[in-house]
């Protein structure tokens, strides 16, 4: 399998807009001498090739513009850089137009021809960074693994600090730690199977079906474990599940509106206008909230109420916090009490709304369970109490009450995939023991889960791989 190294490649890395400094990146093995071609440093000293870093200050001329660009370069001599391949860094203004005039003259035709010594004229190629082909570089020479180069993607991306202690630690080879032990166990589990081959004909058995099973269920275990371990770290990424539920028309839609200061949901003074759920995030402090606005809670029978229950029960169960919605202007049901202590997550809020209005609601109503949990009195007209909701939206992440470490795995969507199949197909090996299958089909059946999880690790790379990690990057990256 081939991979284009042999050309030069350059991007702007920093985002797009304006800024005081932007840069441009430049690897491959002839931007030293390429750089040489264009750049003046203010000493006037050319630019070294010693091993290590080095810095210059001086100008870029663009011919065209009659202009000359202030610039400062950074030198990473190979293998100490990112790609580990020589690299250039242009540090300048963060002028958008600048830099389309700088980057036009850098690809320009006239700067590629170049002389090297004791080889002739020789063309230099340069071109445009694809998406993530830094980091594709990075792996490909042997900087990062695969895991580690799918983190960087993470880190990118990360919006909270929890979100980028997570990425950082599966960059540090969290995520390739927990694979390679399962794919030692593995290979040491199929060496013994095919040893059991081996010597088959001589009627020693050096593994049994029995400690096979065993060893497959061990493994089995730990591989879903690590899948476990990345739902609880969509936290990070989707936000933390909060679900709003309650009577139609006790002002849930109002107070998600509130607290998102615009119309997300539709209100009316008219029951049930809510009548599917609606999702938003809500940033607070640096965590995010997944805050989920359901139809109200109705008991009349029919085909599209019996679906609305459903989705209302869907959300509730899997909820890591529940904000409980009641009218305060109304007499607090039986039913209201008893859905209540029906819902068994562990965080639960009771919202008593409409505070603006007569009050009807008395605390001293509440079940056992409801007074063991925070209360919170809000006006969804007024404001009132929406500050206060959003303090004990946090304070339950701070206090612990809902678990945001970052002992979780995040997967990309092609991890995930990957993974989910290594699953299907250890337990398609273990049922077919029960079918007394061959010795020669069960290592086979390894050797395939083992390719699979190299697809995760890096062991197992095609080009289409590559594509698809690599492709969901930016360029510059």
């Amino acid at each position: 399998m081939a991979f284009d190294l042999e050309n030069n490649i350059l991007a702007i890395s920093t985002p797009s807009g304006r800024s005081l400094r932007a840069i441009i990146r430049l690897s491959g093995k002839d931007v030293f001498t390429y750089l040489q071609n264009i750049f003046v440093p203010k000493d006037c000293n050319r630019i070294t090739h010693e091993k290590g870093f080095s810095t210059y200050q001086g100008n870029i001329y663009i011919e065209e513009e009659k202009i000359s660009i202030p610039v400062y370069i950074y030198i990473m001599k190979a293998p100490n850089s990112y790609t580990r391949e020589d690299t250039v860094e242009i540090h300048t203004f963060g002028s958008s137009p600048l830099l389309e005039i700088l980057l036009e003259t850098l690809v320009s035709s006239r700067n590629i021809n170049n002389y090297k010594a004791g080889n002739g004229e020789e063309k230099i190629s340069i071109r445009i960074a694809e998406p993530g082909e830094f980091t594709k570089r990075a792996f490909l020479n042997g900087r990062i693994n695969l895991t580690e180069a799918e983190s960087v993607l993470h880190i990118i991306r990360s919006q909270t600090e929890s979100e980028l202690l997570l990425a950082v630690s599966n960059l540090k080879g969290r995520l390739a730690g927990f694979l390679s032990e399962i794919q030692g166990e593995l290979m040491k589990l199929s060496a013994r199977i095919e040893a059991n081959i081996d010597f088959f004909d001589q009627d020693i058995e050096l593994i049994s079906f029995n400690e096979i099973e065993k060893q497959l269920e061990h493994i089995k275990e730990k591989l879903s474990k690590i899948v476990e371990k990345d739902q609880t770290s969509r936290i990070f990424h989707d936000g933390i599940k909060t679900v709003f539920v309650g009577w139609p028309n006790t002002g849930k839609s109002s107070v998600f509106n509130k607290l998102l200061n615009y119309s997300k949901a539709i209100v009316t003074p008219i029951n049930g206008t809510t009548r599917d759920t609606l999702e938003a995030v809500l940033n607070l402090e640096g965590i995010n909230f997944r805050i989920i606005d359901t139809a109200g809670v109705i008991h009349e029978k029919g085909e599209l109420e019996s679906i609305i229950m459903k989705r209302i029960y869907d959300s509730v169960n899997d909820a890591q916090i529940v904000l409980f919605f009641i009218d305060g202007s109304m007499k607090l049901q039986t039913e209201q009490i008893e859905f209540f202590n029906s819902i068994t997550t562990k965080n639960k809020i009771i919202v008593i709304n409409k505070n603006d209005m007569p009050q009807e609601v008395d605390c001293k109503d509440f079940s056992l369970m409801m007074r063991t949990f925070p209360v919170v009195k809000t006006s969804a007209l007024t404001g009132e109490g929406v500050g206060e909701l959003k303090k004990i939206l946090v304070s339950n992440i701070l206090k612990k009450n809902v678990d945001i470490s970052a002992s979780g795995i995040a997967f990309t969507m092609r991890q995930k995939i990957i993974l989910s199949q290594a699953l299907e197909t250890l337990v398609h090996i273990t049922d077919s023991l029960n079918q007394k299958v061959s010795y020669e089909i069960m290592a086979i059946d390894l050797r395939s889960l083992l390719d699979t999880i190299g697809e995760v690790t890096g062991e197992v790379i095609t080009d289409d791989i590559l594509d698809i990690i690599f492709s969901e990057f930016c360029i510059g990256k």
